[in-house]
């Protein structure tokens, strides 16, 4: 998904940022609020939002500061459960782990918009994937790596260490020394995948979460409801529909249908938001997919028929018109021209 100039973050994921650099080198962060163009003063009030334009910024410059190949890690062992505002408070008090995930995947867009999580079940397990805000830039995989650590790290911190994935995939191709990750995770971690997941048993998601209270999670899912209806205006409705699109195309055919209504509409009413948006919803669903493909076949050695698949097209044949429509050239050649700087 491209970035849409309207996406915005909470400012916890950004004290996190700070956090990590002062961990990682021990120096002053004002420099890096200065370079990235965020304002101090928007970060002492715990629900302000950023762009996240400039969050990702942000990111980018602690990376090259710190010069940690295993900065998304770091960032993950920063994290504090309110680092993510409303959304912390709410996943503290589901009475299950499964509800913690599905009020994650529910309200996700509390906490901020720089991607997108769906949980999807496989077999007996759970599966946890995450679709990042602009995929093609350098710093996203730093991004990934860090929102699928913060998830265990959140799970950890409500159930103890029994709280760990069957498996975790990346779509990024491997870092070279895997060791951290497999301690980190505790699990097998494997990349230059098509998706970006965590897989979790059954016995896992069963966990109950102790303290855990219903009266106050009511009080906050209402709240949340409110929220994240303001949030929905202010953000613009085509920025949704590009990413349940990319969290839906590899499990189902794109049904404008099923989009409205997870997005609480009529199909009607969904055709007329993205008028007034100068777009449609064919245009954001060809959008989606030219940034899926080009992702998977930069950064995955996956066939050219599965990455057809991984897109919703019905027939490879298909696609592959689709991406000569795109590119001017076929899938093959453009995954053997290297990636320009």
């Amino acid at each position: 998904m491209a970035i849409d100039h309207q996406l915005e973050v909470s400012v916890g994921l950004s004290q996190a940022v700070l956090e990590t650099v002062r961990m990682l080198d021990g120096g002053d962060t004002a420099a890096l609020l200065l370079a990235a163009g965020i304002d101090p003063g928007q970060l002492s009030r715990p629900e302000n939002r950023i762009p996240f334009e400039q969050q990702q910024r942000l990111w980018s410059l602690a990376v090259e500061r710190t010069g940690d190949a295993g900065f998304g890690l770091q960032f993950a062992r920063c994290l504090q459960p309110t680092s993510f505002g409303l959304l912390g408070y709410m996943v503290m008090n589901c009475s299950r782990i499964a509800d913690s995930l599905d009020a994650v995947v529910k309200y996700q867009f509390l906490a901020g918009q720089g991607g997108e999580f769906s949980l999807h079940q496989r077999g007996s397990q759970s599966v946890l994937r995450y679709t990042p805000v602009n995929p093609d830039q350098p710093v996203t995989w730093q991004r990934v790596v860090a929102m699928l650590a913060a998830n265990v790290s959140f799970g950890r911190w409500l159930v103890g260490e029994i709280f760990r994935p069957e498996q975790v995939t990346f779509c990024h191709p491997s870092p070279g020394e895997t060791r951290e990750y497999e301690e980190y995770f505790g699990c097998p971690v494997l990349f230059d995948k098509s998706a970006n997941e965590l897989l979790y048993r059954q016995e896992v998601t069963a966990l109950a979460i102790p303290n855990a209270s219903e009266d106050l999670l009511l009080l906050l899912s209402e709240r949340a409801n409110r929220l994240l209806e303001s949030l929905s205006k202010r953000s613009g409705i085509s920025a949704r529909v590009a990413s349940l699109l990319a969290t839906q195309l590899n499990t189902a055919v794109p049904d404008k249908t099923l989009v409205a209504s997870q997005l609480g509409m009529s199909e009607r009413t969904l055709q007329r938001r993205l008028r007034e948006e100068g777009t449609s919803f064919k245009e954001i669903l060809d959008n989606t997919r030219h940034y899926l493909a080009r992702e998977l076949l930069r950064n995955t050695q996956l066939p050219l028929a599965e990455v057809a698949v991984q897109l919703g097209f019905s027939e490879p044949s298909a696609f592959y018109r689709a991406f000569r429509k795109w590119e001017g050239c076929t899938p093959g050649q453009y995954r053997e021209v290297p990636a320009t700087p």
